[in-house]
């Protein structure tokens, strides 16, 4: 998240989709990492804007003390024990990029995921390519990262929310909550990899509800 785009329509609909899970107690104990390239200019205004665009308390809004270009003390300030998500610029890295503040690394979801009931949701913004395309090369890179990871990702025309986990009972819960309240039009919106094989990547299921 960059203040440069703080209040944009994404913001919103990155709320409706907490709000909705938080409602239907699908996440739990759950907290949000702006993982603001710029968070040293960040007032006190703009984290409670950012909270309240995400239909969360400022509390749930994880402070920092050190830069994000200081990886390893960054994610050593992510104390927080439950669900999580991160808001990169961009998302999930898969290969050598030229500003890493803007995504967040593979090697870094695996820490956080050593918690292995945890749901880490993880914005990501796609360009150039379609979006299922790019959501299945970074869950590639992830399960590369980690191993055994099950995932479901929420997908719009540039955007999509990728949820992770170690279990899939937690994501299976999010697909059906996100199914039941689509209905008919889950199935051009949610996707998850717990298909035949439960390999991520590949047998990637279309919801039918």
């Amino acid at each position: 998240m960059n203040l440069a785009y703080l209040g944009d329509a994404l913001d919103h609909w990155k709320g409706s989709l907490f709000e909705s899970l938080q409602q239907a107690s699908v996440l739990r104990d759950f907290a949000v990492d702006a993982m603001a390239s710029d968070w040293r200019s960040w007032h006190s205004a703009d984290i409670s804007l950012f909270a309240h665009l995400l239909r969360i308390q400022v509390s749930q809004v994880i402070p920092h003390e050190v830069d994000l270009s200081f990886r390893k003390e960054y994610f050593n300030e992510i104390r927080h024990r439950g669900d999580l998500f991160l808001d990169p610029d961009t998302g999930i890295a898969t290969g050598k990029v030229k500003c890493i503040s803007q995504y967040v690394k593979p090697s870094e979801i695996e820490r956080l995921l050593q918690k292995p009931e945890r749901v880490l949701a993880v914005y990501q913004h796609v360009r150039g390519q379609s979006v299922s395309g790019r959501v299945d090369t970074v869950c590639r890179s992830v399960s590369g990262a980690i191993g055994a990871c099950h995932w479901v990702s929420y997908e719009s025309g540039s955007v999509a929310m990728v949820f992770l986990s170690k279990s899939n009972n937690r994501t299976a819960e999010i697909a059906m909550h996100f199914a039941k309240v689509l209905g008919t039009h889950a199935a051009r919106r949610i996707r998850t990899s717990d298909g035949p094989n439960h390999v991520v990547g590949r047998n990637s299921t279309v919801l039918n509800p």
